[in-house]
């Protein structure tokens, strides 16, 4: 069954950290015979899982005693990004700490236009049992050229950059941030990752696709923030909904970062009360 954009979404958020997942797909190498158990129990009409990947993690710690397994969501609840979360947020708290997501990376860029190249990337990344943050925010020479309407948002200007790194030299230090994370948030952050892929690509660097979990907050607070039109919110009112006004210098990578930050665990804290 093809879901739609929303809930696929939704679905790449992850409650378990990356080390948990590498030891759960290892032991699913060697013997599936719990887990195709669980699934004649588990599977039926009507249901869709949160993350199938997080349900195959959850059969192995079951069966290790470390937890009960994840069970599947009835597909008539799963269409609402409220009803979403309170899954997602059960799931969490039903998870033993070891297990449990515990470094995120928000992540933003700025770029030379719409379908264009990176020109400014930022990720704060966050420790999810101490709540520390740390900071990187880089300018990069797209060697592409920004165009008016980019600047007229971003107002970051071409003779700014010429003497910064490219992508292609940055690349690597990139990647490993990534790889270092349980899961990357971000608002509308799959733009951002279609135009990681696309500097990947011209970088001649393959497979050109990021594989890590992501939490969307754009698309995690779609059905809870309350605005006049119904539609996906901009990050601004997303703040605006959570956090009141706050002062804040919109499209600049680092200030979004930040300021999406808030809204992630601001929608985990609203999350335990729905």
């Amino acid at each position: 069954m093809r879901l739609p954009q929303k809930i696929e979404a939704l679905r790449r958020a992850t409650i378990f950290n990356k080390k948990t997942k590498e030891y759960a797909l290892e032991e699913l190498k060697k013997d599936k015979s719990y887990l195709e158990k669980c699934i004649k129990e588990d599977i039926h009409d009507n249901i869709i899982f949160r993350n199938y990947q997080d349900y195959l993690i959850s059969t192995v710690l079951e069966r290790d005693g470390l937890m009960k397994r994840l069970k599947p969501i009835p597909s008539q609840k799963a269409f609402s990004s409220k009803e979403f979360l309170k899954f997602y947020i059960n799931d969490l708290k039903n998870t033993p700490k070891e297990a449990k997501v515990k470094k995120i990376g928000v992540f933003d860029t700025e770029t030379t236009d719409i379908y264009g190249y990176i020109i400014s990337y930022a990720i704060v990344i966050q420790d999810m049992e101490n709540m520390q943050t740390e900071e990187i925010y880089e300018f990069l020479n797209p060697k592409a050229k920004i165009s008016e309407e980019a600047y007229n948002v971003h107002k970051i200007k071409q003779e700014d950059l010429q003497d910064k790194p490219t992508f292609e030299e940055k690349k690597e230090d990139i990647l490993k941030i990534f790889d270092s994370l349980d899961m990357v948030v971000g608002h509308n952050v799959f733009y951002d990752f279609g135009v990681l892929k696309r500097e990947l690509e011209r970088a001649k660097h393959f497979p050109n696709i990021i594989d890590i979990p992501i939490f969307d907050t754009m698309f995690y607070s779609w059905d809870i923030v309350v605005l006049d039109k119904k539609k996906q919110p901009k990050l601004e009112e997303a703040v605006a909904f959570f956090l009141g006004n706050q002062k804040a210098n919109y499209h600049d990578a680092l200030e979004d970062v930040k300021m999406t930050l808030k809204v992630f665990n601001k929608i985990l804290e609203e999350g335990e009360k729905l």
